[in-house]
């Protein structure tokens, strides 16, 4: 069974995919009764939605380079909504992706724009499995 997609529907359509990161964009349908439900008579993008951009554009960034099989997220360590996504906005995830020296450790920066401005900034930390790391002082994975 594969987990469930806050996006669904959504297609997340691939515009680049670089050796330095990738960017991705998807429109907030104007009809999804997410939207309408979410804040009422105020719709908005839910921001689990631009969490699941930023993680799927990564993996799709790992894909490519060679990197995404065993690829688990383990931390988000920043999430940073700006302003809200309205039904109709089109919002492109633009992700720079660090691989750590032995290779087991992945940083994504991600920001999430609109025609209004960035409306995310999100950085998510992956492990892949089966690499070799090693604990820091800190009990974190190097």
């Amino acid at each position: 069974m594969s987990p469930a997609s806050a996006l669904g529907a959504h297609g997340l359509e691939l515009l680049r995919n670089e050796p330095s990161g990738a960017t991705t964009a998807f429109v907030a349908e104007p009809g999804d009764p997410v939207l309408i439900g979410h804040y009422p008579g105020f719709p908005v993008q839910p921001g689990v939605f631009l969490l699941e951009a930023a993680d799927r554009t990564a993996r799709l960034w790992a894909d490519g380079a060679g990197l995404g099989a065993g690829l688990e997220l383990v931390a988000m360590d920043r999430c940073r909504f700006r302003r809200p996504v309205f039904p109709g906005d089109r919002v492109s995830t633009e992700v720079t992706v660090d691989v750590g020296e032995d290779g087991g450790l992945l940083t994504a920066r991600a920001s999430a724009l609109t025609v209004a401005g960035a409306v995310a900034d999100i950085r998510l930390r992956y492990r892949r499995t089966g690499a070799a790391t090693t604990p820091t002082s800190e009990g974190e994975a190097k």
